[in-house]
């Protein structure tokens, strides 16, 4: 019933257009006749709307026009007779039902991916029906038939010509959109698979972390003989042995759906920073900051850990984002030497003082303060960053920072690691 009444609806779309727009139109005969742009409107919407019947479609937008022009004459002419009117209107309704019958026979829906049959198809169509609609008129009467005919198959041409043309320019930029769409989705499924890949080297960091409680828990639990904080010791490793398990959950699930990735996919450093700054870029903006992006690459390598490298990039630039008040620049620089692969993230944001640069790395750790709603920052974002850089990258990270200045994070990894194939 549903699918009943979309294709009612559609219908309706079609004679109401169709029916409009042919009240744009060219009179070159100074009679009944018409060359109008509902041909073109009809043609397009019988491509687009593939699941319509091509022959109750043209019949339905052949009647509806003829009973329109119909009552538009009427309304300017009162008394004209209703038997006059169809003797004037029903070639119209010819002419469109024709137009549908042809339509269908040469298959036209088929040829719109070979520009020249798809022209040709629907010029055969315009100028048969319309050859049809003159005889039925009997427009030769006051002018050369020949001249009509030329008249009928230039302007066929035309029409056809309009019709290819606003079609493939709407197909051109709907396939536009859609890729840019498509490109979207792409890089917010990388910023989130990347986001959830370093929670996952996170969970697993925090799993050894329960293991080492939960056997000195036991281990405390069997020095304590004979003592009242026995039976609680032990209550204490159980516990921690439920929390290990619930982790192992959460890792296993994400594991499993990680798993599904291509792990012989593979991406360059260009695309990486094209990912990381149209993301960043949303971010600014919804902070409403004046912040510019610069990003330089010494050699544009490709790697299959480009997961955790947006990561560590992303997390190191929303904090440089973090502390640049309203207005200032973030350069992201990549040098590569012969055994190292080096990133910096660099702003002129507040910075940080030399007593907490030792400490900005730490759990928990943050300068970062919210005056509106007095809340501090998890501290988390610098503790990924040192981990999947140390323990996963093999490799080291910096911090440098003159205070209102300039701040400057540098990550040096083993090229071994970082760089897919031969450097």
């Amino acid at each position: 019933m549903t699918i009943r009444w979309k294709q009612i609806e559609k219908l309706f779309a079609i004679c109401i257009l169709t029916s409009f727009m042919g009240q744009l139109y060219l009179n070159p005969f100074s009679t009944g006749f018409r060359f109008s742009f509902s041909v073109v409107v009809l043609s397009l919407l019988l491509i687009y709307f593939k699941d319509t019947s091509t022959i109750i479609a043209t019949s339905s937008v052949g009647i509806t026009i003829a009973l329109f022009r119909a009552f538009v004459y009427m309304m300017g002419h009162p008394g004209t007779s209703w038997w006059q009117m169809l003797n004037d209107y029903y070639p119209v309704a010819m002419f469109y039902i024709l137009f549908g019958i042809m339509f269908e026979i040469l298959n036209v829906r088929d040829k719109i991916n070979t520009a020249g049959q798809f022209c040709m198809a629907l010029w055969f169509c315009d100028s048969i029906s319309n050859i049809v609609e003159v005889v039925l008129r009997r427009e030769w009467a006051g002018y050369p038939f020949e001249k009509v005919i030329l008249v009928i198959i230039i302007m066929g041409f035309i029409r056809s010509l309009v019709t290819i043309c606003i079609y493939y320019v709407t197909a051109y930029y709907m396939s536009r959109y859609e890729r840019e769409r498509k490109e979207n989705k792409y890089r917010e499924m990388v910023m989130f698979i990347a986001s959830l890949k370093a929670e996952l080297f996170f969970l697993r960091k925090s799993m050894y972390d329960i293991e080492n409680a939960m056997n000195e828990s036991y281990a405390l639990y069997e020095e304590l003989q004979g003592s009242s904080l026995r039976d609680n010791a032990l209550s204490v490793a159980k516990d921690i042995h439920e929390i290990k398990k619930d982790y192992l959950r959460v890792v296993t699930g994400i594991e499993k759906t990680l798993s599904e990735e291509n792990h012989d996919f593979h991406m360059s450093l260009k695309d990486i920073f094209i990912i990381i700054k149209e993301n960043t870029e949303k971010l600014i903006e919804a902070k409403n900051k004046h912040i510019i992006l610069r990003f330089r690459y010494s050699y544009n390598f490709v790697t299959g850990e480009f997961y955790q490298l947006i990561s560590v990039l992303n997390n190191l630039i929303i904090n440089s984002i973090d502390a640049i008040e309203n207005v200032g620049i973030i350069n992201i620089i990549q040098e590569t030497s012969e055994e190292y692969c080096t990133f910096k993230v660099i702003d002129n944001g507040r910075g940080i003082e030399r007593e907490d640069l030792e400490l900005v790395f730490e759990p928990g750790f943050s300068t970062k303060f919210n005056h509106i709603t007095g809340e501090m920052s998890t501290g988390i974002g610098l503790t990924h960053v040192k981990h999947i850089v140390e323990d996963y990258f093999q490799g080291e990270i910096r911090v440098n920072s003159e205070e209102n200045t300039k701040t400057v994070f540098e990550i040096i990894i083993p090229i071994k690691n970082i760089m897919y194939g031969k450097w």
